[in-house]
This record gives C-alpha cells, structure tokens and sequence, in this order.
C-alpha cells in the first residue's frame, strides 16, 4: 500500500482565502450558479417562451450580459429545440469550442484546445453512461460525458463558462458545459404541451430513422411538475479506411533483395537515389547492417505499416431519456425542488473491413513502388502472404439516472441558503465478437490424425495488390483475384466484453448575506462532500476446444478459436476447419466501399464473414465452438474511487470607478478542495492462467493492491467587470484551476496482446505467440492544474445584437499524456526479441494555451421589408498551444486535439412563419499523438482541417403547428488523419450527409 498526501498551497491563495475570511463580517452581492437567487424563485403568471432562432440569440446573449463570469450561452429555439441535431453540434457554433465526432454525430468537446472540461447539469456534476474509446470503453469514469447518449430534446439551454467563480463546482482546466434542464416554473401557469416527430435518412445508409418527444407541464402559483419524454432510433454508416493495424515497422532498401557474389545486398533503390542503403557490417556475424537511422535523407527505408485496412462500420442506436421535475413553495421562504433524468441508448456497430496484412513480414514491396525522401509509401505494389476480412458486431446496453433533491430558504431578509443532495448511477454492458476469415494459405498445422496441412487448404499462396494514396481517398486494385469463396476460411474468432457500473453521491449546503450598503454588497460560502466511484470488469469468453486428455482441465479452453494454434494438451491443432462451403449462412457478399476505390473485385464482391450474425456475440460462439463461459481478466479489470471535499468563500462588490463613475461589479473568492483517490488494481502472475496458453486465455485474480493518493488544492478566482457605457462591458478574471483524471487511467494496469509468428522468425514454430502491442494506465497520475487568465470586451450595440472580443492565457502547469513507446517485453516463451509498440499514461511536462477570440451577432431589424428578418452570427478563435514534447523533424508538439485557429459562420432567418439557418463550422489541423511504433520514430498523427455546413428550414402553419427540414454535413466532409507529413496517410472517418423532416406542436 501506498499514501501519498500533496499539498499545493500558494502564498497568494492563503492571502486571499485569509482575505475573504475578513470579509464575512461585511455586506455580500448576487448569487452564483451554486447559490439560490431570489429572482430565480419569483413566480410569473405569463412567462414568455422563446419562438425562434432570433429570440433564442435574444436569450443568449441577455444570458451572457447579465452573467458575473465570462460565458457564452445557447438557448433552445423552441420548448425541446435546441439550434442543431445534438447537443454538441450546437456547441460547436459557440466561440472557443471544438467537437469530436462518434458515427457522424457530435459526442465529446474541448474548449480552448483543452478536453479537460467539467460538465454539470442545473450546477452538479453530471453522469453519464454513452461514448466510448478506441477501445470500446466509454468515458463513463471521466468528469465529461460523452453527449452521444443524451436526447437535447430534454434541455432549454446549455451555458459555456469559461471563467468559474469560487461557487461554481471545481472539475474543468479551461471551462464548463453547464446544461440546464426545464422546470415547471419555467412556464406559464395551468398546463403546457408541447411534441416532436421527426424522421432522418442518411445518404450512405440509406435508412429512415424516427424521433419523437413530448413535454407535459402543469404548474400554479404554489407548486408545479414537468415530464419530458424522448425516444428515437438512428443508423448511421461510417466507413474507416487506415494503415494503423498493428503499428508501423521499417522496410529498408537492403532487406528486399539477395546477396551478390561479395555477400552484398542486391535491394531495391525505392527511392531512386541510386544506392541501395547499407549500413555498418558486423565483425563478429559477417552481415550488413540495413541503414535505418531518420537523420539521413533522403531516407533508405519506408513506413512499412503491417496492415492497411479498409472499414465500413454501420452503427445503430435507440436512445431513451426522461424528465421530471417538482418545484413546491412549502411555505413563502421555503421552496422543495426534486430532478430526475434518465438516458438509455442501445448502441450495436457492425463492420466488415479488408486487411492487406503483411504478417510483419519487411521485404514484401515490388519494383513501381514510389517512395518520397522522408521514408513515405505514396504508391506500392506488394505480394501479401496475407490478406484477410476482419468482421465485427459489438453490442453495448447503457443507462443512467441522475437525481436532485434541493431545499432552498428565503424570507426576503439579509440571508439565504440551500441544501442539495445529487446521486447518479450509471452502468453499461458491451460485448462484442470478431472473426477473421481468410484467402491465403497461411502456415503449415498438424491435425490431431498426424497429417499435415496449409491451415487454409484451398487458400491461395500470397495476393497481390496496389495500394495508392495519393488521391482523397486510398485506391486499392486487388490485381490478385480474392472474390471466389472457395478459397475462403473462417480461421480465427473470439469474443469479449467488459461491464462498467459508477456511482455519484454528492452533498452541498451554499449560504449568502446581503447588505444593503458598502462596497461588498454579498457574502457567499459553501461547502460541498462528494463520492465518485468506478468499477471496471473486463471478461473473455472461454470454450473447451482441446479434447485433452490435459493435466488441467483449465488448459482446455480457448479465447481465440482458431486452428493456427497448437494445443498444449495433444500437441495438434485441434481448433475447427471451417471452409465457407461449410458454413453457408455465416458469410456474404461485401462490396459497398464508395466513395473509395477498390478493383479486381468482380461483381459480387468481397467474401466475408456476415456481422449481423455476430450481434449475439455468445449465440455466435456457442453455434461455432459451444459452451463459452466469460471468465474475467484481472490486468484489465480494476475499481477507483474518489472522494472529494470542498469549502468555498466568495465576496460580491459592486462601486464605480474614475471621473466619470464607471460602474462596475466583481466576485472575489477561493475554493479549497481535498481529493482522496482509492485505486484497487488485481494482483496477476503471468505464469498463472486459464486457457490454452498464457496468451490465449485469461489472468485470474491472486490479490488486490490499494493505492491511495490524497492532495489538496486552493483555488483562487476573481472576476471582475465595468460597465464602461449602457451598452459596452469590459472584463477581466482569473483563476486556479484543477481537473480530475480520467478514473480508468488510473487503474488500469498493463494489458498485453500477442499474435502468432507466422514466420516472423523462421527459426521459431509459426503458432508461437510472439508480443505485439500494450497499453497500460497508471496509479501515480498527477491531475491537470492549470492558472487562467482571461480579458474580454463585448458592445450590445442593439437589440439581438453583439460585438465581443477577448484574449485568453492558460498555462498548465501539468497534465497526463499517453506515450507510446517500443518497449522489449517478453514473448509467450519468455524470450525477450522484437518487443512491440506500448501505450501508456505518464505525467507530462507543462504547455501553455494563450489565443483570442473574437464574436459578431447583429439581427438586421434596420433593413427595409423582408430584408429585416435575416440575421448572423460570426466568431474566431485563435488557440496557439505548446508542450515540452517534440516530434522526428525537432518541431515542438502542441497540445493533443487543439486547433490552432476555429470560425463559425451562421446566416438566419426569421419573417412571419418562416425561419431558416445555414451554419459552418471550420477548425484548423490539430495533433492527435506522438506514435514510435516504427522502431522509435517519433511520428506525429495529425487530423486535417475539417469544415461542416449544416442547414434547416421550418415554417409555422399555425402559432400551435411547425412543419421543418434539416441537413447536416450537406458537403460529405470527412476526417482525415496523417503521420507527421501531409502525404503519409494514416487514416479517414468518411460520414454521410443526413436529412431530417419532423413537426413540432406546442400549445
């Protein structure tokens, strides 16, 4: 066991904490988002619902005017509608904030460059349970939801603040997504209806998708209820063409050819400098060393990635969400509100994907090739003694339920004050199974008669094929005939899955007094307990495949099924054959690879094995290999949890300044906060499995390790803001900031993946389990810290209008960053040779974050005509942002997925019964990671700049009847990734445009 106590107390922090101390005993200001607001709590009989997208910007900005922080706002054009198709595609159009995309849809955000971002719904933390990583794990144990799961329909509005007050929760580096949800006191008195229907279709999947939502609201003076429902059904395609599969290694110019007479290589000159790359040779062996040092150019190897991969993945949802709210005047100076959100979505993606696999093989380029001077292939004909249809269905079943119970007191005297009590509980359950079928021969078995066999007996003996990426996309030419299924075998399948449950509890108590006099006119302060946990079970199934006799009964069963491998009880391989003549319902016809180019196909397509079997991952299994049980693996399984306890004190002032009196307001406080961080990691033995072999099954538990850490941080913050005319704001704030860590990257612990030999190593059995890749997390992770610095001028020069500009400085005194590296772990025999590329998370340096924004929305009321109903609505962000780390060439890396420059464009309009909006949304390239599986090599994966044009119309028939259409991604925009060069191809998320036509009633 490990404690680690870490106190982070500046001199400046204590002054101010030992300031505002002082000053409990003086007059305090207006509340914050934590504490109740008397104006919040008046009652009004006829309160005006937002129509239309000019009184959502009308909202917006009152929002943003009337707000003691700098913040940007949205607010729903409608009851249930928010400007776009999510959540985060709307936040996207707000200065500052960049999105990341899941099938197409907007899921997760940075802010500022940064995706350390709190998000909170109606001020409390929020927990969700949609999204996922590369891995298939959701972000369910990080402080920002993935939004993929949450209906908007449920939510009036959604505030981007980018500079806290001590009240505000701590959690974010560089800003919160505050979500706001609807309350019965929100509306007019009696009752409120309003409901949605709409259908979408997608242009690739060619599928109409249903939507349908419904408010009911009924609210006195006295007390009130609401109860939004939302349900709908989405497919969307998503095709991923990419060469990441199983990292990058060196082919150099030497190792492609024979020996000449004087034992000289005979190579291929692939990049035209005519010279073949010899290094070094070896006194003791008598062999040339192959040159493969980077600092020579032009370069004499190539980025040989070991498979390159093309991917179309269909992904279906069905999300779920509900409402409730209560609001209850008790009495006239007590008020008892309750909230309840539940999200359910349903998410399976299947996918069908080539590979064109090397098998690590380094000498399979031909003449023709073409290979720049920085060891980049732009177009190469190669001889794969591999190639394969990897096929994929994962199903995932996610819930949450989030629930507030608040007590709030005001009697109209110098104090009030509330109690909350917030619990959230989400869970998910993912399965998935894969199959890999292939037309080559493969490797030489042994069946348990003693004969001897090609795995895939009637497969061909290599596949040749070009591979060209010097268009948009990769153009593939199978000159090797692949589409007869009489060359193709399922030879390996496996299944796996994970199920995830996190808990939040949370109690605050916040108080304020007033004073009618002074320069302080209110004093606020709080305090706040809160629970988080994560519990991570990672699971394999396992089925007997071995008919033994084995000295364990354990070593018996199989993760991967496949006859490749030689079992350890008889010494043969005893994994099924399973030609596709003999499993005639298991495949099909694959063909649909526009908008990429794929030849030599012949009419029907591609043979692979069909997804849609797979999507009961365990009925799968069981018809193939039954009796497959999930058994867990310890080094993937793990629990967190975190404790969090704060104090805030904050003073709000309010004076004038200067000859003329300028008035101004500001807010001074600290937000002292104590995290403890229980980490339980399971104790493994690598030597102690179950399976067939240590690979090729799972780790059991054999103890646990708890780690604590425990740090305590003051966070300092003052906001302060003049009202330099009626209509011109000048601001300026600062604060500490501190972001959790993401809970599964401290508990993860070193996970490993092995793939079979396959003559590799010729010297060694093809079936030997050789190391490929890791990833691991790590328990002694630092949070991110960071100090914020933000200016920001904003002119209210009319009505619905505003001009605003700021800059903005975030230096991050540290954060947590993957790194991967080739690290020389030990093959399944023990033997250390090659290692393989592994992932992990360590503490990094600094970096600092400092840009400026600038925002134009004016409604063009002034023109003549229908000319006065168009408005718009412009913004910039420049985001510069550098670390400590560096890349191949020496260039500085800048902070992951940040782009240095981001604009918004948004024309609307709005006459009589007709709106209309078209928006675009461009940001420039950002980098990804630093990728060194290629033998060191510090590569830098990039995302190209991206831009999406959306639209929608919508027209009133009657003040109660909308009729509306939408388009999203109207120009087929796609994302594409490079490594370290423009021209070195790495991968594409290729989505479709999607179309939309609903009503909406409301009376």
């Amino acid at each position: 066991m490990k404690t680690l106590s870490k106190n982070r107390i500046s001199p400046l922090a204590l002054s101010i904490a030992a300031s505002l101390f002082m000053l409990a005993v003086a007059p305090p200001a207006a509340a914050q988002e934590n504490a109740p607001d008397p104006a919040s709590e008046a009652v009004e009989l006829d309160r005006v619902i937002v129509r239309g997208v000019r009184d959502a910007q009308v909202e917006a900005i009152n929002t943003k005017r009337d707000a003691a922080q700098i913040l940007d706002s949205i607010s729903a054009e409608d009851i249930g509608k928010l400007p776009d198709v999510t959540i985060t595609d709307s936040l996207q159009r707000v200065t500052g904030v960049q999105i990341r995309r899941s099938a197409g849809e907007g899921a997760q955000v940075n802010i500022r460059g940064m995706p350390q971002v709190q998000t909170t719904m109606n001020g409390e933390l929020y927990l969700s349970a949609g999204g996922g990583d590369e891995w298939g794990q959701p972000n369910l144990g990080g402080a920002q939801p993935d939004f993929v799961d949450i209906p908007p329909t449920l939510f009036s509005g959604v505030d981007v603040i980018k500079s806290p007050t001590a009240a505000d929760l701590d959690g974010g580096i560089s800003g919160t997504i505050s979500l706001r949800t609807r309350r019965p006191f929100d509306l007019p008195e009696g009752w409120t209806f309003s409901g949605q229907a709409e259908g979408s279709y997608g242009d690739r999947v060619e599928k109409v998708n249903d939507l349908y939502s419904a408010l009911a609201s009924y609210r006195t003076e006295r007390w009130g209820a609401l109860l939004t429902v939302s349900r709908s059904e989405a497919t969307l395609e998503n095709k991923r063409p990419s060469v990441f599969t199983g990292g990058a290694q060196k082919s150099t110019e030497c190792d492609l050819g024979a020996l000449d007479g004087d034992g000289l290589p005979i190579g291929l000159d692939f990049n035209g400098d005519g010279q073949i790359g010899i290094g070094e040779r070896d006194p003791e062996t008598g062999r040339w060393a192959c040159n493969t040092n980077p600092a020579n150019l032009p370069r004499q190897y190539f980025y040989n990635w070991v498979g390159t991969e093309l991917e179309n993945r269909k992904t279906e949802r069905e999300r779920t969400g509900v409402n409730g709210s209560f609001q209850f005047n008790v009495t006239d100076s007590v008020t008892l509100l309750g909230d309840a959100a539940y999200t359910k979505m349903d998410n399976v993606d299947t996918s069908v994907a080539a590979q064109l696999h090397t098998s690590w093989k380094t000498d399979q380029l031909q003449p023709g090739s073409i290979v720049d001077e920085n060891g980049v292939l732009e177009h190469g004909i190669f001889v794969y003694d591999r190639f394969q249809a990897h096929s994929f269905a994962g199903r995932s079943e996610s819930e949450a339920l989030n629930t507030n119970l608040e007590l709030r007191f005001d009697d109209g005297g110098p104090f009030r004050g509330s109690l909350r009590w917030v619990h959230g509980k989400s869970e998910r359950q993912y399965d998935e199974a894969r199959a890999d079928a292939v037309a080559t021969r493969g490797n030489q078995i042994t069946r348990s008669d003693g004969t001897t066999q090609w795995a895939n007996a009637n497969g061909l003996e290599t596949v040749t094929a070009t591979i060209d990426f010097r268009g948009e996309f990769p153009n593939v030419n199978m000159i090797t005939d692949v589409s007869n299924p009489e060359n193709w075998q399922l030879m390996s399948t496996w299944a796996q899955g994970n199920r995830i449950e996190a808990n939040l509890d949370a109690l605050s108590a916040d108080g304020v007094f007033e004073f009618q006099n002074g320069v302080v006119r209110s004093f606020q302060f709080g305090a706040r307990y809160g629970e988080r946990d994560f519990q991570y079970d990672a699971y394999r199934y396992l089925s007997p495949v071995s008919p033994g006799p084995c000295s364990d009964p354990n070593l018996a069963l199989y993760y991967f099924k496949d006859p490749l491998i030689g079992d350890t009880c008889t010494g043969f391989s005893e994994a099924r054959i399973l030609p596709f003549d003999s499993i005639p319902d298991y495949w099909t016809y694959f063909n649909d690879f526009d908008p990429l180019t794929v030849g030599g196909l012949g009419g029907q397509g591609l043979p692979a094995i069909d997804p849609d079997v797979m999507k009961d991952p365990v009925a799968y299994l069981d018809s193939l290999y039954p009796g497959n049980v999930a058994y867990t693996h310890a080094p993937d399984s793990y629990k967190v949890t975190e404790k969090n306890s704060s104090l805030y004190f904050m003073a709000n002032l309010e004076g004038s300044t200067g000859s003329n009196g300028i008035p101004w307001h500001a807010n001074l406080g600290a937000r002292i906060v104590q995290t403890r961080l229980l980490i339980d990691q399971f104790v493994v033995e690598g030597e102690n499995f179950i399976g067939s072999h240590d690979w090729n099954g799972v780790n059991p538990a054999l103890g646990v390790n708890r780690i604590i850490n425990q740090y305590t941080d003051v966070l300092p913050s003052a906001n302060i803001a003049f009202d330099i005319s009626d209509e011109q704001k000048l601001r300026f704030a600062y604060n500490k900031a501190v972001a959790r860590q993401n809970l599964p990257d401290l508990g993860r612990g070193l996970v490993v993946f092995y793939s079979a030999n396959s003559g590799r190593h010729p010297d060694l059995p093809d079936d030997l389990a050789i190391f490929g890749s890791g990833r691991s997390g790590n328990p002694d992770l630092e949070p991110f810290r960071a100090s914020n610095y933000n200016a920001s001028w904003e002119w209210y020069f009319a009505d619905a209008s505003l001009l605003n500009s700021g800059v903005f400085l975030i230096d991050v005194e540290s954060f947590p960053e993957s790194v991967t590296r080739i690290e020389l772990l030990p093959d399944s025999d023990g033997v250390v040779r090659d290692g393989g590329p592994v992932s992990r998370i360590v503490n990094g340096g600094g970096g600092t974050i400092k840009g400026f924004e600038a925002g134009y929305q004016q409604a063009f009321d002034f023109l003549p005509g229908w000319w006065s109903g168009f408005g718009a609505n412009l913004n910039y962000t420049y985001s510069d942002a550098d670390t400590s780390g560096d890349d191949i060439e020496g260039n500085t890396l800048p902070i992951g997925d940040n782009s240095k420059h981001q604009a918004n464009a948004v024309l609307w309009y709005q006459k009589d019964r007709i709106q209309a909006r078209v928006a675009y949304n461009w940001r420039s390239k950002r980098f990804v990671r630093l990728d060194t599986s290629a033998w060191g090599d510090k590569l830098g994966i990039w995302n190209d700049s991206v831009g999406y044009l959306d639209a929608s119309f919508s027209y009133d028939v009657t003040p109660y009847l909308t009729l509306y259409v939408q388009g999203t991604n109207l120009t087929g925009e796609n994302e594409r990734r490079y490594a370290q060069w423009s021209n070195h191809y790495f991968d594409q998320n290729i989505y479709e445009r999607r179309y939309y036509a609903g009503v909406r009633l409301r009376f």
